[in-house]
């Protein structure tokens, strides 16, 4: 495997100064980032859903907002960075050498530590900012148990109610055991009001699901009928909160009701998968892209600029990945890639010139299509969710249910744009052989979108880093290994001593 960058990004001594200086600086809040009280909400919302619809659309810029999880990391802003960090706890994802600090401790699985600076409390905090605000927007409706009046006003409260069950799926999965294999330990704290500042106990993994479950059941009729303005995916819509709750019903171990949810996604052919050429062209820069079923649209006014997915991620856009701190494909994932595949060109590029190909970094599957240097004000956009999850979850969840020719359709409907030659053995497979050919896809398909833990811990697989990485290299680890969930933060504890072992 061959790495030249400076053959492909010449950067001088003083175009790297630029670049980072003041990057390592602390960007600490100056003030509490505040939402409008419950109580001036509820007396608001009587007369007014623009209240409701206000909160709502501003509580989706906390995704990904610089300092979302309050540490002033170049490596903090929203879900994007969850995404990264756990791709790398994976090893799906590595990085290829230390230097800039970023994202390192989740790449050497130290980052699951109670400091006021680690991953445990970036994430605690980050996902119960969205709890906070996606409660004020339900107690200004009436409380999470009522049915609030006005069509606006019911598809504002079912997206709070989708939003809130995200933020406390994502915290069930970082802060505890699967639940297939321990539901009944005690977990996190959940919080349905913000009109008590009392300070909850532990809730069992049970618990937290049933409130998640309970959340999505409530929010996809309230959103039957919404519809987003064109061209705009920012908001949850109905496919969107279905989406969210095949994935919770997988991870539950209840496949027959994964499967009929994403293929109920699938059915209504609201969004259409990603053909062979998108996904090399695409960039997977654009909301516009067929396939992207949530996704927000950055612009020059909203985008946190160098502490970005596409800073971190893309090697033609002006901030970390550029400047040395790209991220790689294990090799082993790299090499099981037949050369039929066409994502396999994700990882590939070819020089022409010397005849030279370089692989394993991520050419083509993030990048900015006007390549070195094209974007240096980080306005491609960002994907939450995508079609072709579905097809994995469907194929998932009907293989572990034996219902082995529905598995089938699902996979080889996504490999047929993906690897003809791959799709044609689809039919031959056994259950094994299928299971497998799913948890493959999952790792290639959604590389670098954040599923690579859950994916881990869902198949019970181990992984041994490749030799390229520069954290753990040839280190094996399980995915039950205890660095990999992570530990509620001092400070959280230290103010709730509810949460104490």
């Amino acid at each position: 495997m061959k790495f030249n960058m400076k053959k492909y990004f010449p950067v001088t001594a003083l175009g790297l100064s630029l670049l980072l200086s003041g990057c390592a600086d602390s960007f600490l809040e100056k003030s509490p980032s505040d939402y409008i009280t419950s109580g001036d909400l509820q007396e608001v919302a009587k007369w007014n859903s623009n209240i409701l619809m206000g909160q709502a659309l501003g509580t989706y810029s906390t995704t990904f907002a610089m300092n979302s999880g309050g540490t002033g990391g170049h490596d903090d802003f929203g879900q994007k960075a969850v995404d990264i960090a756990t791709d790398l706890m994976s090893g799906d994802m590595v990085i290829m050498q230390q230097g800039y600090g970023w994202f390192e401790s989740a790449g050497s699985l130290t980052c699951t530590t109670t400091t006021a600076t680690s991953y445990s409390y970036q994430f605690w905090r980050y996902y119960y900012k969205l709890i906070k605000a996606t409660n004020e927007i339900l107690d200004a409706a009436g409380g999470d148990d009522v049915t609030p009046e006005g069509d606006e006003n019911k598809v504002y409260y079912g997206q709070a109610k989708a939003l809130r069950a995200h933020s406390y799926f994502n915290l069930v999965n970082l802060y505890a055991r699967p639940y297939t294999e321990d539901k009944a330990a005690l977990a996190i704290p959940i919080y349905r009001t913000q009109l008590t500042s009392e300070a909850a106990k532990k809730s069992s993994v049970e618990e937290v699901y049933k409130l998640i479950v309970k959340d999505l059941t409530d929010a996809i009729p309230l959103l039957d009928g919404f519809q987003r303005p064109s061209g705009a995916k920012d908001q949850i819509d109905q496919s969107v909160a279905k989406g969210m709750l095949a994935y919770v019903y997988l991870t539950m171990g209840d496949y027959k009701n994964a499967a009929k949810i994403s293929q109920e996604v699938i059915d209504s052919k609201q969004y259409t998968l990603m053909n062979s050429s998108e996904i090399i062209n695409s960039g997977f820069a654009s909301v516009g892209i067929s396939g992207w079923m949530w996704g927000i649209d950055l612009t020059t006014s909203n985008s946190p600029a160098l502490p970005t997915f596409w800073g971190h991620m893309d090697l033609f856009t002006y901030s970390y990945a550029f400047a040395g701190g790209e991220k790689l494909v294990d090799t082993a994932l790299y090499e099981s890639i037949p050369a039929s595949d066409t994502r396999k060109k994700w990882f590939t590029e070819y020089d022409s010139k010397t005849g030279e190909q370089y692989e394993l970094t991520n050419w083509w599957k993030f990048y900015n299509a006007k390549r070195s240097m094209g974007n240096r004000e980080w306005y491609d956009d960002e994907v939450y969710m995508r079609v072709a999850e579905m097809y994995l979850i469907n194929a998932e969840a009907n293989v572990r249910d034996n219902n082995l020719q529905a598995a089938k359709t699902s996979l080889k409907t996504l490999l047929d744009e993906r690897d003809v030659v791959a799709a044609e053995k689809i039919a031959a497979m056994n259950q094994d052989e299928l299971l497998e050919a799913v948890y493959y896809n999952w790792r290639l398909e959604m590389w670098g979108e954040g599923r690579g833990l859950m994916t881990m811990k869902r198949f019970k697989k181990s992984i041994t880093r490749c030799a390229e990485d520069a954290m753990l290299p040839e280190r094996t680890y399980s995915y039950d290994d205890k660095r990999l969930t992570f530990n509620i933060p001092e400070r959280e504890i230290t103010s709730n001593p509810n949460l104490a072992d």
